[in-house]
């Protein structure tokens, strides 16, 4: 299978936060948090077990985003995208670093609840690193070929290569500057209005694009 190796190698990253969340084990009881609020309180619980089939899952995820990024060329039906796109490639491991993340932020919240090892506005380094995802992906898109895995698909960009373009070259602007812009706010503000600002933040850097999308296309058909 082509990539095969990236994708055992991925797959191993993420293993490393199952791994750690194994040696918790026996200091963790028997129900533990699966499910925060707003304010990263917890708000449901389940099993030590269902929490690590969880883990698991999400590793499987990787792998499985991993390899439509990877092998989008074969199932896309237009065949826009380069067999050997460095940028999908790119993509991928950008994935794979950020679920890695994740699934150890989430082993380290449960040791916090657990094991009462609080860290202090952890709120905060959860949504900074979810802000530097995203300006990762935002230096990503300027180049990005159309596809319909990646970037902003809308009907407008898959439509027109031009349109795709365009988008693309402000998106990446936009994402880079609005998350670091957005990344400041959070580091200064209360950790209970963190998530609301990022999620009103995210919503709006998402919305200027895919209406400016639209915009481009109604002016080329006209």
């Amino acid at each position: 299978m082509k990539h095969l190796k990236t994708l055992l190698l991925q797959w191993l990253i993420t293993f490393i936060p199952v791994i750690y969340y194994l040696s918790l084990w026996n200091l963790l009881p028997e129900e533990v948090p699966t499910h925060y609020d707003f304010n990263l309180h917890p708000d449901d619980f389940h099993s030590k077990g269902f929490m690590l089939g969880v883990l698991i899952f999400m590793g499987l995820i990787v792998v499985g985003s991993s390899a439509m990024i990877l092998n989008g060329n074969s199932i896309d039906p237009k065949r826009k995208m380069e067999s050997a796109n460095p940028i999908m490639k790119i993509t991928s491991w950008a994935v794979t670093i950020f679920i890695s993340v994740i699934m150890f932020l989430i082993v380290i919240m449960t040791k916090n609840y657990c094991v009462q090892q609080p860290i202090e506005s952890f709120e905060k380094i959860i949504f900074i690193v979810l802000c530097l995802f995203f300006i990762c992906l935002g230096f990503l898109m300027k180049n990005v070929q159309p596809n319909y895995f990646f970037g902003i698909r809308t009907p407008w960009t898959l439509e027109s290569d031009e349109v795709w373009k365009k988008t693309h070259l402000l998106s990446s602007k936009i994402w880079v500057w609005g998350n670091l812009i957005l990344g400041t706010i959070i580091l200064i503000i209360p950790n209970n209005y963190c998530a609301p600002v990022f999620i009103s933040g995210i919503l709006l850097l998402t919305a200027i694009p895919v209406y400016y999308s639209y915009r481009l296309y109604l002016k080329g058909t006209n």
